[in-house]
């Protein structure tokens, strides 16, 4: 079996662009490489020219929730895989994946370790927290329960029909998850296969965006909202305990604050 991959691409050279591509080629069957680019202006689209069966998507006038969609829609095989350009693919990930590709399985997700150094420490703070292994704690996602899709092998008739709102610059990802389950399709978590994420917390700001689309959209109810506001401080001080990475505490204190701020910025 042979599947087409979903790149999505903006200036997106770094961190990683020719280690995640060669993690594709090397451990996926591709079928066609589907770039959805953003208007990158670093390189990017010159280099990925370079490879075989790429089917290059213009995008410069839409975000991600556009680049999602546009993406789907290209597909041409029973099975498709989302791979994030920050993302580093495990050995033999379709190997893996593939052994769950089974009826009444609409998505499989990969999970997704975080490589840079103050988003690990968060992480691994709250695996102390919740008592869990580092990876069970990234697959449960105790606060978010959210859909990802970094390296996610989508049934392609789950979501052939699907029409992601274009104001979703972030949590795209969660509402293609909701939609495959909303037809009676399982999403499944797994340990193995797996990818490295090469995340790093870039704009605290972006968490703005983030609480206005939960608001908006209803992820978060009010008590959850500040649920999570009245932990930033507590956590915050706990990550520091456990790590002693001032950095990565500080960054969980306001990502929290930004996020409440743009929850109330919606008036729906």
């Amino acid at each position: 079996m042979k599947i087409d991959v979903i790149l999505l691409t903006k200036n997106s050279m770094k961190p990683t662009l020719p280690e995640t591509v060669k993690s594709i080629y090397d451990n996926v069957p591709v079928n066609r490489l589907i770039v959805v680019d953003g208007g990158s202006t670093d390189g990017t689209l010159e280099y990925l020219s370079r490879f075989p069966r790429v089917e290059i998507i213009d995008d410069s006038k839409g975000n991600r929730a556009t680049a999602r969609e546009k993406g789907i829609k290209a597909v041409e095989t029973e099975w498709h895989l989302h791979v994030d350009s920050d993302v580093v693919l495990c050995r033999d990930w379709f190997k893996y994946a593939s052994k769950y590709m089974k009826k009444g399985v609409g998505a499989i997700w990969g999970v997704a370790i975080p490589v840079e150094e103050h988003v690990f420490n968060m992480v691994y703070s709250m695996s102390k927290l919740y008592r869990m292994r580092i990876i069970d704690t990234l697959i449960a996602q105790v606060f978010s329960k959210r859909y990802m899709t970094h390296d996610t092998l989508i049934r392609t008739e789950a979501v052939e029909d699907i029409r992601i709102p274009r104001d979703l610059y972030v949590w795209e990802d969660h509402y293609i998850g909701l939609h495959i389950v909303s037809k009676g399709y399982k999403f499944i978590k797994t340990r193995i296969p797996y990818c490295l994420h090469y995340v790093s917390e870039k704009s605290l700001e972006s968490n703005i965006l983030n609480g206005y689309i939960l608001n908006k959209y209803r992820y978060l109810s009010p008590k959850d909202i500040l649920l999570r506001v009245s932990m930033a401080v507590p956590k915050g001080v706990w990550i520091y305990i456990n790590t002693r990475d001032y950095i990565s505490a500080r960054n969980q204190v306001i990502s929290y604050i930004y996020m409440l701020k743009g929850w109330l910025l919606y008036r729906g």
